[in-house]
């Protein structure tokens, strides 16, 4: 449109009109062809001598040389009445109406792309090329794991030690990554009775990957010079509580009821009940009766 726009400009009527001429002229001549073409073939077919065919391919003809007559004399005719101001306000407005469609079209396409608020991965999509997305339905999930956040189910006793902002360990895979407490619920979970805490760290290289199982260590507290004995060593005791399997000097097996407090992994804190030195029961004390003899 544009460079319709400037040849209408600085083209001159009498080069428009000169060219409107001849076409009008040719037009006009073949016209005149066709339409003896048209007789001829007529007269003959009346005689008998040629097929109808013949006369209606003549007939098609002459009636295309007449609209293309018709055309070429209603163009000289405008180009003769139309001034060229005239001219060149039509072929702006043409510009014009090119550009809005232009402009229209760039701004349906804009609507057609899409961009995601966050930098991340896909993680789910439910429409691809060629389908048409419904109202409400959700194209794609993009998911931003440059950092991550895992979540555990503490004992309500075990939870009442963590605080958020301490620090702890997301394990995956035997790698360790640091992270800290973020939250730490408030509520207690009616159907397993546990307390939600969660860990965030930073994901390098997004080894970690939304929904997979890993294991979580959170520093509470450093306990120094506690006496720790084997888990193994914790028996019920008939009062409720728990207790241990002493043995003394002379190799007979006494309970004592005592106090345990954290346990880590396969080790557990006595807090009340044991002395330092004394030796207790670690394997086989289930079903040991008070003051057996036992072999060291």
């Amino acid at each position: 449109m544009q460079s319709g726009y400037r040849s209408i400009s600085q083209a001159t009527v009498l080069e428009d009109q000169t060219k409107a001429q001849n076409d009008a002229t040719a037009t006009k001549q073949a016209l005149e062809a066709a339409q003896r073409v048209y007789d001829s073939r007529a007269d003959l077919f009346n005689q008998g001598a040629i097929a109808r065919k013949l006369v209606d391919d003549a007939k098609v003809a002459l009636v295309q040389a007449q609209t293309a007559y018709a055309n070429a004399a209603r163009h000289l005719l405008a180009l003769r009445n139309v001034s060229r101001k005239e001219q060149i306000a039509t072929a702006q407005a043409q510009v014009d109406a090119a550009r809005a469609r232009t402009q229209n079209a760039q701004a349906q396409i804009s609507y057609s792309e899409l961009h995601s608020p966050i930098d991340g991965v896909v993680a789910d999509r439910s429409v691809f090329p060629g389908e048409m997305a419904s109202a409400g339905t959700a194209l794609m999930t993009i998911v931003e794991i440059s950092q991550v956040i895992a979540k555990a189910n503490l004992a309500v006793n075990d939870a009442a030690e963590v605080k958020v902002g301490m620090p702890a360990t997301i394990t995956f895979n035997g790698e360790d990554t640091p992270g800290k407490v973020t939250v730490v619920s408030p509520a207690v979970d009616p159907n397993t009775t546990t307390v939600q805490v969660w860990v965030q760290a930073v994901n390098p290289g997004e080894r970690l990957k939304p929904g997979s199982a890993v294991h979580i260590s959170i520093k509470a507290s450093t306990l120094r010079n506690v006496a720790l004995i084997p888990a193994t060593a914790l028996l019920n005791s008939d009062e409720g509580g728990q207790k241990v399997m002493v043995v003394d000097a002379k190799s007979v097996a006494h309970d004592r009821p005592v106090l345990v407090g954290v346990r880590q992994g396969d080790r557990a804190q006595i807090l009340k009940g044991l002395a330092a030195g004394e030796q207790v029961v670690t394997v086989g004390g289930l079903g040991l009766d008070d003051k057996s003899k036992v072999t060291k």
